[in-house]
């Protein structure tokens, strides 16, 4: 086992149901990562399994308790990776924005990944900045909750472990991917040859391999002119 993922989360559910997936599955049924789903209401404050309270100073919505979260962090490291420091990442707006890049950085390394998948009106800022190690954005934009920008981050790390993917070659042509020099990949096409009037390029029919390469990189750089053109300015 290589890697170890953990979701501090008051929905396991919503984690355990990715790990019946995609490379999720791949990756644990590979012995390349173990997934785990930790509910925060097992450390709850009281009976009734509270995990979050009212902002001091007045506001709408409640906060999730930094007492409660950090003895499910403590938890984590005592229990599940003893003598280990794992990364702690939290996802919200205001984070660094996530990218391939990362994903690539995160898996060369060996490290546990501690996601902490915040809820309601925000997390206690005195848990943030003493136990978060990372703070990552997937959009700007405003989710319920941090299940699904840390699913994310995690599927993107994921699929770059060696051994998830069935070939290693679809990591390495995707998007943003090494073999792509960063720009956006290329249009794909299969069978029918024709639909609704729209043939598919005579030149991927071609058997050629050095023409299919050239169209591919031409469509490529079309693309990335198109639809983010900031990628191009990165690479001047």
């Amino acid at each position: 086992m290589n890697r170890e993922m953990f979701f501090i989360t008051i929905h396991p559910k919503i984690v355990e149901a990715y790990r019946q997936f995609g490379v999720f599955k791949s990756a644990e049924a590979r012995d390349v990562c173990q997934i785990h789903a930790v509910d925060l209401r097992d450390f709850a404050a009281d009976k009734h399994g509270s995990i979050d309270d009212a902002p001091y100073g007045g506001g709408d919505g409640m906060v999730m308790r930094a007492d409660c979260l950090g003895q499910a962090l403590d938890w984590v490291k005592q229990e599940k990776i003893p003598g280990k420091k794992p990364m702690v990442i939290f996802t919200s707006p205001s984070g660094k924005p996530w990218t391939q890049a990362q994903a690539n950085k995160l898996a060369q390394g060996t490290v546990p990944l501690v996601f902490i998948c915040g809820r309601f009106a925000g997390v206690d800022q005195r848990f943030i900045e003493q136990c978060v190690d990372a703070d990552f954005s997937v959009g700007d934009v405003v989710l319920a909750g941090g299940e699904l920008p840390a699913l994310m981050i995690a599927e993107s790390v994921l699929r770059v472990l060696p051994g998830v993917l069935g070939d290693v070659r679809s990591a390495i042509e995707d998007s943003f991917g090494a073999g792509m020099d960063g720009l956006l990949e290329y249009p794909s096409y299969t069978r029918p040859q024709e639909w609704r009037g729209n043939k598919v390029p005579e030149v991927l029919m071609s058997g050629n391999h050095e023409s299919i390469s050239s169209w591919r990189r031409d469509q490529s750089l079309k693309k990335t002119v198109k639809m983010r053109p900031d990628l191009l300015k990165t690479k001047t």
